[in-house]
């Protein structure tokens, strides 16, 4: 069940962009299909696991590790376990701060993606910054009059302990690479992959998403994913299978159709190798999730 966030009354509300979302079992978007919004995103596991793939990365996350995710991410959830339970805060840093002024560059950096703060944080290993994000969403459940005003104080708190404790990279134009302007831009891609990936996508459709010729964008997009890009687009289509193998009731030869493979067998050989196993596999070691999803597209 999608819940907005429940600072208390309208008229105290209504110009927060806040919101807050509680996933379980029981909530109808439990497994999150590939999406993308222009509001930046925390994660917090409350129990059990979660992957989320979150453009290029794949983040394995347990009880108590957080995520951060910048603005136009391509990004999915797949919890592991049936008793996983994980919650998301979402917020815009243009709404919730004037970012033309000059007291504000920082955050103006991180929003326009010149400063990409590191997306995964361990409990364990980074007990500082999961406990201040824990905070935000503490307060984003508080029902008292001020609660908005200290989620933007905390949201301000959150963002530098990053960058105190160097949890950032920064993309200078004169130092930074050769790719700077390109990798401001990135996001463009990903957004266009997960456009176009149900037909068939050239690299030269790729290259041209942010304005590079052929040769220049695998080298950039090398340098960005550390994948050439064909090979990223097989991997993308795989993770949307996967995610519809555990959502949906289709055959495993239908849900290949569906994420641009018109060959089964092909679709079954990328899938061991990016998997490590069967779709049918798959979806059998998924058969809690997928007992769960069936039995809410039938309700």
């Amino acid at each position: 069940m999608r819940q907005r966030t429940p600072i208390p009354t309208k008229n105290r509300t209504e110009n927060l962009p806040f919101e807050y979302y509680h996933l379980s079992k029981d909530s109808a978007n439990f497994v999150v299909p590939f999406h993308y919004h222009s509001c930046q995103q925390l994660f917090r596991v409350i129990k059990g696991e979660v992957t989320i793939y979150a453009n290029a990365n794949t983040i394995n996350m347990k009880q108590g590790d957080c995520v951060v995710l910048g603005a136009n991410t391509v990004h999915a959830c797949q919890p592991k376990t049936e008793d996983t339970e994980y919650e998301a805060f979402t917020f815009n840093l243009r709404d919730l701060f004037d970012l033309s002024k000059p007291h504000f560059e920082v955050i103006k950096m991180i929003d326009t993606h010149q400063l990409e703060v590191k997306m995964f944080y361990s409990e364990k290993e980074e007990p500082e910054i999961t406990a201040i994000i824990g905070d935000v969403f503490e307060m984003i459940k508080n029902n008292k009059l001020g609660s908005g005003i200290f989620v933007m104080g905390k949201i301000f708190d959150v963002f530098g302990l990053l960058i105190d404790q160097k949890k950032y990279h920064i993309y200078e134009n004169e130092v930074a690479t050769r790719f700077y302007k390109h990798f401001l831009k990135s996001n463009f891609v990903f957004k266009f992959i997960y456009e176009n990936y149900v037909n068939e996508i050239t690299l030269e459709e790729m290259a041209s998403s942010v304005e590079l010729s052929e040769k220049y964008f695998c080298k950039f997009f090398k340098e960005l994913t550390d994948l050439r890009p064909m090979e990223y687009l097989n991997k993308f289509r795989i993770d949307v299978a996967s995610l519809r193998l555990i959502t949906c009731s289709k055959s495993v030869n239908e849900v290949a159709q569906t994420c641009g493979f018109k060959d089964p067998c092909y679709f079954t050989k990328l899938f061991r190798r990016f998997k490590g196993k069967s779709p049918r596999e798959y979806r059998e070691e998924n058969l809690a999730i997928l007992k769960l999803r069936q039995t809410s597209d039938i309700e």
